[in-house]
């Protein structure tokens, strides 16, 4: 443990203390907002490592490590499967849609809420230990293997971390996730579909990532064995010079007879690739040396700007595209608000109908349904927040979530 800071340490333990209301309602509810009074806060402990971002966009969540300590510090039941590689993963998570399907079909809620328990954290635990080996590996490359000195140490551990990586790309690539969606071949609940599709989705964006990784390690081998090669050249040039030395300056040179008098006790003649502007004896020939070059800079004349007319054209007047039965749902929705009562749009329709008749305006209901439907679907999230429509209708026959709406009733909230 020398290579770690106790600083270091200590500051990750006071994260964890300091925010233990947070990380316990991120570990007993499943994920935290990110987005409210405790943003600051979380964008913290992910830097850190406690929190991972969750499948829902804002959503964290306590990481696999953290969680793994806490479950077995509250004596919690985990999943005793070990995630050794991918393609048990796979099998896996397969064995647990099977059982989660069996329990919903059942009708038994306690079990399938257990299963799709235990597949949240099957599905998370396998993305946050894939994600934190590809960012481990991401940080090894961006510091120049900095947690080795030498450079022989440095090739050894990329030429280790890219044979790992192609092996671990090989392995993904056996994989198709598409035969995952095998796994929602059936009337599934919403939950599901959207872990196992956001489960498709990240594999799909891991094997990018692990590629441009992979050509990466590939260009910093290419260096570090290129300045490892620089490197021996120069210690067997030394080691040459050493034994071979082409000219020596002899110690007492300076009492040489044959040396010129004016040489023998000359005082060392200072060497330098710069000026000292601090010298006040320089002062005088650096002044003249910046006034010469100033004289030097010829003022250029700026050139005369060239112009040209400007051609106005009339005013054209724009066609206004103007829709009769748009109007009628807005008006609709006002009447709604003024009588602060719920209104029928089929009996909406049926009012409306003599006065439309004599504009001249004719419109099927199921076509004023529908137009009232993506009218309120256009408004606001404020006049939306006012205004809310109910659907009258029936559940489509072997379809979940599909209906078949007759009527939408149109109230204020």
């Amino acid at each position: 443990m020398a290579g770690y800071d106790t600083k270091d340490v200590a500051e990750l333990l006071r994260q964890l203390g300091a925010n233990d209301q947070l990380l316990a309602e991120a570990y007993v509810f499943g994920s935290v907002q990110g987005d409210g009074d405790d943003a600051r806060k979380i964008a913290a402990l992910h830097k850190k490592s406690l929190l991972r971002p969750d499948d829902e966009p804002g959503d964290y969540r306590v990481s696999a490590e953290l969680k793994r300590m806490l479950n077995r510090l509250m004596r919690k039941q985990s999943s005793y499967r070990q995630l050794t590689d991918m393609g048990k993963v796979i099998d896996v998570l397969e064995d647990t849609v099977n059982d989660y399907q069996l329990s919903v079909i059942g009708g038994q809620q306690d079990d399938a809420e257990y299963y799709l328990d235990q597949l949240d954290d099957l599905l998370y635990e396998a993305k946050d230990n894939l994600n934190v080996s590809l960012d481990n590996m991401h940080y090894a490359i961006s510091s120049q293997f900095g947690f080795v000195s030498t450079i022989s140490a440095k090739v050894r551990e990329n030429e280790r971390a890219l044979t790992y990586a192609q092996k671990l790309l090989t392995e993904l690539q056996q994989i198709d996730p598409e035969t995952c969606y095998e796994w929602m071949n059936w009337a599934c609940p919403v939950e599901l579909a959207r872990k196992i599709s956001g489960f498709i989705y990240w594999f799909n964006q891991t094997l990018p990532r692990l590629r441009f990784i992979i050509d990466s390690m590939r260009l910093s081998l290419f260096k570090l064995r290129r300045d490892e090669k620089q490197a021996s050249l120069l210690r067997n040039m030394a080691r040459y010079l050493n034994k071979h030395p082409e000219f020596e300056i002899n110690e007492t040179i300076f009492e040489d007879k044959a040396l010129p008098k004016s040489l023998r006790f000359a005082a060392p003649m200072p060497i330098k690739s710069y000026i000292n502007v601090k010298e006040t004896a320089h002062e005088q020939a650096l002044i003249e040396i910046v006034q010469s070059l100033r004289k030097l800079n010829s003022v250029t004349k700026p050139s005369a700007r060239e112009t040209s007319s400007v051609e106005v054209l009339d005013n054209v007047p724009m066609s206004f595209s103007y829709d009769y039965f748009e109007e009628q749902t807005e008006r609709l929705f006002e009447l709604t608000i003024t009588t602060n009562e719920a209104v029928s749009a089929v009996s909406y329709w049926q009012e409306a109908l003599p006065e439309w008749h004599r504009e001249k305006q004719h419109i099927e209901p199921v076509a004023w349904v529908e137009l009232v439907f993506s009218s309120y679907c256009k408004l606001t999230n404020a006049q939306q927040a006012l205004i809310d429509i109910k659907p009258k209708g029936k559940q489509l026959a072997g379809i979940s979530h599909n209906w078949s709406y007759s009527d939408i009733v149109v109230k204020v909230n």
